[in-house]
């Protein structure tokens, strides 16, 4: 059978099906071409206002298969696009001023710059990640609306030709020159548009040698910025390089010092350590930690706390405890080499949850979307991230927190892992260079306040609060004071403080984990020790057991310190027999100490 024989028959097919059959077939191929029509529209359209690294940024979709990032009269760097083809990308920088005579040359701005780049290339997917879910936002968006206009126009086109316009479109077409006359329209309407979309930029500038083995290898570099490159583009990769190699060398000595505990406890089972025994303070070299009054000094009043531990009273024969096992890091302050060591500090304790006391970032900035996004993309698949943002964070790092898929408090109980957890975002915002206001209408005092009529009224209700986790240590005073939370976790201090006996209570305060202990920059290599802190509780009884200080040196080493105990409250604390029935789950947490 011939082709034409072929065709005939399927026209004869095709006419012999019910004219609903081929109304709807007719419709569905309609739909799915004017969606694909409108999304074609949506992406080549894109654009979105984001960061790039820490500087804001405009970005749109080309057609052109380049990536190029425009820094205004600092010139351009154009690199080949990784997207399908033919999109592309341009990335306009504007924080570059666009008259260098009047205002002064960016340069010392940009270079002082240079260690946040070398973050940047260590962690490029991050910080472009906002920017990317910008662009997808925006293309569906546009797409959306193409959509419907033209959905829209058929459908009115429909109605004005009282259900014929598909007659009256083929009536129209078979008139002399009408067809060529529309497809010539249509040709010039496209190449108007599409032809300088697709334009390359000539390849001018130069690719400098020091790019080779970095994300930007190939890039071409035009202008004023081709000399910056040339002169200090070996520093800012020795930075990059250096940045790497620290932190690749620190996560290498966190699994080998876990590794070497593991051989030692195989060897010699009476070596291995117990987290179920208590290693006491003395058996802590750590020189920050539990060293007596005058050690932790109570910054609220400026004076030492005496500690007030008394033995638990003797515990009745019960149910083993069903632990579940913590990671709790704070104060990272946009040190984004230390991803890779939570990450491997995640895996190799087999933490459960990572918990986050705030001061993820520096100063709360839309730009600083990237350190949130390094940190989100290093913690396994399937941990999940619990986080009482603090006061370098913002409302708006809150939400890009939630927008990768952490747990933000917002002064609600949220249940995690079977623990129970409450906590809130900081009520103000210091950012670095501008000091410290108030982000809401209130203040750390009245926060603590409503934090603790929560706690308590949860713990009425017989569904206490097992871990108050809040950025600023003094927000928690009252709830430990009334006895209504048995666990209180804090950063902000840049110092270890306990753990403690407040109140009816226990307070931890972990000193920096990017390494600003003592003020020091977070940015680069550690130049201050960090500090991870595992610890376990009870599912079952939400009763805090035992923990440990993961510290990295500014050498990369690795210490694991102890497990120790955590401390109880003196016998004088605990309930009294004219006090409240204990609830179904306060056995030995927060409500047995009030």
């Amino acid at each position: 059978m011939s082709s034409a024989d072929g065709t005939r028959h399927r026209w004869e097919w095709w006419h012999r099906q019910a004219p609903a059959t081929r109304q709807t077939v007719r419709g569905l191929l309609a739909f799915l071409l004017t969606g694909l029509l409108a999304a074609a529209l949506g992406v080549t359209t894109a654009g979105t206002h984001s960061s790039l690294g820490p500087h804001e940024a405009d970005y749109r979709v080309t057609l052109d298969r380049q990536v190029s990032l425009r820094m205004g009269p600092l010139g351009d760097v154009i690199i080949d696009s990784p997207l399908p083809w033919p999109l592309g990308a341009e990335i306009v920088v504007r924080e570059i001023p666009t008259d260098l005579e009047t205002t002064g040359s960016p340069l010392p701005g940009l270079l002082a710059d240079l260690e946040a780049y070398g973050q940047l290339f260590g962690q490029p997917e991050a910080a472009v990640a906002d920017a990317v879910r910008g662009l997808v936002t925006d293309a569906l968006g546009r797409t959306a609306v193409a959509w419907s206009l033209i959905l829209v126009l058929l459908a009115a086109g429909r109605l004005a030709s009282h259900g014929r316009l598909r007659d009256e479109l083929k009536a129209a077409l078979s008139r002399p020159a009408v067809a060529v006359l529309t497809g010539a329209f249509v040709l010039c309407g496209l190449t108007a548009v599409v032809v300088p979309e697709t334009r390359q930029t000539a390849p001018v500038g130069y690719s400098p040698a020091v790019l080779d083995g970095t994300p930007l290898e190939g890039a071409r570099i035009t202008g004023r910025l081709a000399d910056v490159v040339a002169v200090y583009g070996q520093r800012a990769r020795d930075a990059f390089e250096e940045n790497e190699a620290f932190y690749a060398l620190a996560s290498d000595n966190l699994v080998a010092a876990h590794e070497s505990e593991a051989e030692t406890a195989s060897s010699d089972p009476a070596a291995a350590p117990d987290p179920a025994a208590d290693a006491g303070p003395t058996a802590d070299p750590d020189p920050a930690a539990d060293a007596g009054p005058t050690a932790d000094p109570d910054p609220t009043t400026g004076a030492a706390s005496a500690p007030e531990t008394g033995s638990a009273p003797p515990s009745e024969e019960g149910p083993e405890p069903d632990p579940v096992t913590f990671l709790l890091v704070s104060d990272l302050h946009c040190n984004v080499g230390m991803a890779a060591v939570v990450a491997t500090a995640v895996e190799q304790t087999g933490a459960e949850v990572l918990l986050d006391a705030g001061d993820t970032v520096m100063s709360g900035t839309s730009v600083e979307s990237y350190c949130v996004n390094a940190f989100a993309r290093a913690v396994p698949a399937g941990v999940p991230v619990v986080v009482s943002t603090g006061n370098h964070d913002s409302v708006t790092t809150a939400e890009q927190e939630r927008q990768a898929g952490w747990t933000v408090l917002g002064g609600e109980v949220v249940e995690v892992a079977g623990v129970r957890i409450l906590g809130d975002t900081d009520p103000t915002l210091t950012a670095v260079g501008a000091g410290t206001r108030p982000e809401r209408a209130e203040t750390v005092p009245e926060m603590a306040e409503r934090l603790s009529e929560t706690a308590c009224a949860a713990a009425d209700d017989g569904d206490p609060v097992d871990i108050l986790l809040i950025h600023n240590p003094r927000a928690g005073t009252p709830t430990l004071d009334a006895g209504c939370v048995a666990l209180q976790l804090s950063g902000h201090w840049h110092r270890t403080v306990g753990p403690e006996v407040t109140g009816k209570g226990v307070r931890y305060v972990s000193t920096s984990s990017g390494g600003g202990a003592g003020g020091g920059a977070t940015v680069g290599p550690l130049t201050g020790e960090a500090e991870l802190t595992v610890l376990r509780l009870d599912r079952a009884t939400g009763e805090p057991m035992d923990y440990r200080r993961i510290q990295i040196g500014t050498d990369a080493s690795v210490r694991l310190q102890p497990w120790q105990e955590f401390p109880r409250p003196a016998a004088g604390t605990l309930p009294d027999a004219d006090a409240a029935p204990p609830s179904p789950r306060a056995g030995t947490g927060a409500e047995a100490w009030r």
